[in-house]
């Protein structure tokens, strides 16, 4: 009598402790059915201890885990390989009314005693996050919205500079076509391809303020950015695919080191690739009118982000340039605008990730860029 009495004192001091757990803390055996479900698991999922107990535990889980759960449990009980034992874990839980929020999930593992054959009890504390996310989505839209502030007030200060990109082509048509205009009024004229000339100039110049206004409106645009995960090496293959077009041709030799365990991360794909092959393309021009021309493209895994890197074997970067590489209208090129590497800065600055260039020995570039990688599945 007097050891049932302690057993029962002894379980009653267990469930105070658990109640008394600001977590939930859900306990189960072999087969998945709920053995104890504390009073913070009631309040969070909506269920009373009475409704759940002997019950399937995947009733607290949306799909596709409500589906796969059983399966998860054979498969450790089979090979006692632990993917999430020991360890916290985000996942995906269902309330009583249906709705899904996020929580963090610890589960650790206890055997009882040989009279009950050795049974493996599973106890789980879960943690509803939603709170948390909710605030991390609110600081994350007004990051964004801070980064898009940031370019327009760029633009104030590069106004002048806009006004300058501008005026150069518009002026140049201006004047090809008032020289077309004087051509045509003469009374003698047989100067028919010289005028034809002259206007198709004009047509190219107005096309070249036509990129200058897309591109900044492209700096401007506060797109919504479409997230999801991807395979890096497969967005390098595909950018590699738009911007190496007539590499070959410029006599440019590329070499592809992709890493087969680089990993994946969460990314608005066509932004990535935008600056990409944005760095592809610079990394070609930049070998122009040299001798050695090789391009290599790589991938790898750098502990919790995933890298990419654009060598190149040019002139490099003077060390003036560096020090404005990423700023607005900051270009070596006669032709060249200097707004690619700002909007690649600011689509990477707005992954989380960082993007910068170093020498490569003995003479060139490397362009690296770093994304945060996305979590292994536990």
């Amino acid at each position: 009598m007097t050891g049932q009495g302690d057993n029962m004192e002894g379980e009653r001091f267990l469930r105070s402790v658990i109640n008394a757990s600001p977590n939930a803390v859900i306990t189960i055996n072999e087969s998945g059915e709920i053995l104890i479900f504390s009073r913070m698991a009631q309040a969070m999922f909506g269920f009373s201890e009475d409704e759940v107990l002997g019950k399937n535990v995947s009733i607290l889980m949306p799909e596709p885990d409500h589906s796969l759960h059983d399966g998860y449990m054979r498969r450790y009980l089979e090979t006692g390989k632990a993917r999430i034992i020991g360890r916290a874990r985000p996942v995906s839980a269902r309330r009583k009314n249906g709705d899904a929020f996020p929580a963090v999930l610890h589960i650790s593992e206890f055997e009882i005693s040989e009279s009950h054959n050795g049974e493996r009890i599973f106890v789980g504390f879960i943690e509803d996050v939603s709170r948390q996310k909710a605030t991390e989505r609110r600081l994350e839209d007004t990051q964004l919205q801070l980064q898009h502030a940031g370019r327009i007030g760029a633009m104030g200060e590069i106004a002048t500079s806009i006004a300058h990109e501008l005026n150069q082509p518009l002026t140049a048509a201006a004047s090809l076509a008032g020289a077309v205009s004087l051509t045509l009024k003469k009374k003698t004229f047989d100067g028919k391809e010289d005028a034809l000339a002259l206007i198709e100039d004009a047509v190219s110049e107005i096309r070249r303020a036509s990129g200058v206004i897309k591109q900044m409106r492209d700096f401007l645009r506060n797109r919504e950015t479409e997230r999801a995960l991807h395979s890096i090496n497969r967005i390098v293959e595909e950018s590699c695919l738009i911007a190496l077009i007539g590499a070959e041709t410029d006599g440019v030799m590329v070499a592809s080191a992709l890493d087969s365990h680089a990993g994946s991360a969460t990314v608005d794909r066509i932004q990535m690739q935008q600056v990409i092959v944005n760095l592809i393309r610079n990394a070609v021009d930049a070998m122009q009118g040299t001798q050695n021309k090789q391009l290599t493209i790589a991938t790898a895994s750098a502990g919790e982000y995933v890298e990419m890197r654009i060598a190149d074997t040019g002139s490099g970067i003077t060390d003036e340039m560096k020090k404005r590489l990423f700023e607005p209208f900051a270009t070596t090129k006669e032709d060249g605008m200097g707004i690619g590497l700002s909007i690649s800065k600011s689509i990477v600055e707005a992954h989380k990730g960082e993007i910068y260039a170093v020498d490569n020995h003995p003479a060139g570039t490397i362009f690296v860029v770093k994304l945060p990688a996305a979590k292994e599945d536990a």
